[in-house]
């Protein structure tokens, strides 16, 4: 299934309100309207005409006319807010769907029926909340979630390097009051973490990046908004209650000046850090991925935008940079006074390279596992960076992401050097299980579990956390069995020969 995107800025110009006498529209005549040139959409049992709009879609055509003389409703709700309902010119609207009319066949394009969830307060760790939002994505939603890079041995090795990573608890230690509490590029977080981005929100739920915000304000944590999103940059600030962090992550626009227009958005926001994408010239291979072919295009991107067939990743590509280099770093400085953060860092000479340029801080990260396979973990990565910065009385902020489930997994990494860690899966699945509920249901338990690391290290503030907690004589020598090749010798289905 395709999913619509962004249903046109051009259909935003007014709001709808429908006749209290509004026309019925059977299934029989729907259908009729079913072309490029004649093409009537059914969206939660109203039918419009958005013939003219085809050729503005960001998204393009094919996303719509897709559901031309039929109910897009399942697939529109994929990506859109409900009040994008509200939002739909006058001119576009025909009628109410006369649903006694639906043929049988057609039953399942519309809304599926809510399946029966769990009570959230069952859910106790971060497994939990991915087995119930797996239960309630579509399937290329959550292969696009879970793609990773080709076998996707980086991605398990995200994961399973911290079990290579032991604790060394401190006794008899006054924890009765212990000071969970941080500062990460200058702002006050309730814990040494952080929401990560990741594209397009609304695949996994309707709350979107509203909902990531949301969770993230009432923890106390930063955010970071992703370029790719499906909720506006003012959507996400309507949502805030206070004065809450927000970063950026941006894939820089081959086109500086719409690269410029999405800093200034983002800037007048509020946002605080711009956290530039560095490992993704060109965006790897994620086979899970580019089996569906889905066809959107993010919301953010005020233009330019152009689909793609082949699975969501490949939609996206056309809004990276593959020229970025050191010295458009200059250029980033010149342009704003948010702070400058390279996200995608993977080894110690470029860590050097960017505090010698005066950057406010890296991401040591393999991009969730999803671009280069056999790349080494954040973790990993940080037992690397550290000394040498060190070595060199360089002073840059650190932050990891990758793998990061259990409060155990943060103390590692704050141990090893971090000063934070990014949630960027584990905060979709709590997204996709309860949306905004979940997000911050997760976020709690996530702090509940660091703060009780901390009391049976006898660890009394995360200033006091060092590599003195941690044994970690395996991290680099990679002595375990290496990862199996799961998709080679269990899941990987070779395609029929032709002869």
């Amino acid at each position: 299934q395709g999913s619509f995107l962004c249903f046109t800025r051009s259909l935003q110009r007014s709001l709808f309100r429908p006749l209290t006498m509004s026309k019925s529209v059977s299934w029989s005549e729907l259908s009729k309207h079913s072309t490029a040139q004649d093409c009537w959409v059914a969206l939660h049992g109203k039918v419009y005409d958005v013939t003219q709009f085809l050729a503005e879609h960001p998204g393009g055509a094919k996303v719509i006319a897709k559901w031309a003389g039929g109910d897009g409703t399942k697939s529109f709700d994929a990506i859109h807010p409900k009040t994008m309902m509200q939002q739909l010119s006058p001119e576009t609207f025909i009628g109410d769907l006369d649903e006694s009319t639906r043929p049988k066949e057609a039953a399942g394009s519309a809304v599926a029926e809510e399946m029966v969830l769990p009570p959230i307060q069952t859910c106790l760790n971060s497994y939990d909340f991915e087995a119930v939002a797996r239960k309630r994505m579509q399937k290329e939603n959550l292969d696009y979630l879970t793609s990773a890079a080709d076998d996707e041995v980086t991605f398990r090795e995200n994961s399973n390097v911290f079990s290579r990573v032991w604790l060394r608890p401190s006794i008899l230690v006054n924890i009765k009051e212990v000071d969970t509490t941080c500062n990460m590029l200058g702002a006050a977080s309730s814990f040494p973490a952080y929401v990560s981005s990741v594209a397009l929100g609304k695949l996994y739920h309707p709350d979107g990046e509203c909902g990531l915000a949301i969770g993230a304000e009432k923890i106390g944590i930063p955010f970071a908004i992703p370029c790719m999103g499906s909720n506006t940059f003012d959507e996400i600030k309507s949502v805030a209650t206070g004065n809450p962090t927000r970063w950026l992550q941006l894939y820089v626009n081959p086109d500086r000046e719409k690269a410029l227009d999405m800093i200034r958005r983002a800037e007048a926001i509020g946002t605080e850090a711009l956290l530039i994408t560095v490992d993704a010239p060109v965006f790897g291979k994620r086979e899970r991925d580019r089996r569906n072919k889905v066809e959107v295009a993010p919301v953010n991107q005020k233009s330019g935008a152009k689909a793609s067939s082949s699975g969501v990743v490949m939609a996206l590509q056309s809004f990276v940079d593959c020229t970025l280099t050191w010295d458009d770093m200059k250029w980033f400085r010149s342009v704003t006074k948010m702070k400058i953060v390279l996200k995608g860092v993977q080894r110690w000479e470029d860590a050097v390279m960017a505090a010698e340029a005066g950057l406010d801080g890296i991401v040591l990260s393999n991009h969730g596992g999803r671009q280069l396979d056999f790349a080494r973990s954040g973790l990993e990565l940080l037992a690397e960076v550290m000394p040498e910065l060190r070595k060199r009385n360089l002073n840059i902020e650190v932050l990891m992401d990758g793998g990061v489930r259990r409060g155990t997994d943060i103390f590692k990494a704050i141990a090893l050097g971090a000063n934070g860690v990014g949630l960027g899966r584990s905060a979709i699945w709590a997204l996709g299980s309860y949306g905004t509920e979940g997000v911050e249901a997760y976020l709690q338990i996530l702090k509940d579990e660091f703060e009780l690391c901390m009391k049976l290290c006898g660890v009394k503030s995360v200033a006091d956390i060092g590599p003195q907690y941690v044994s970690c004589d395996f991290l680099q020598a990679h002595v375990t069995a290496a990862p199996a090749r799961t998709l080679a010798v269990r899941q990987y289905v070779p395609l029929k020969s032709a002869l």
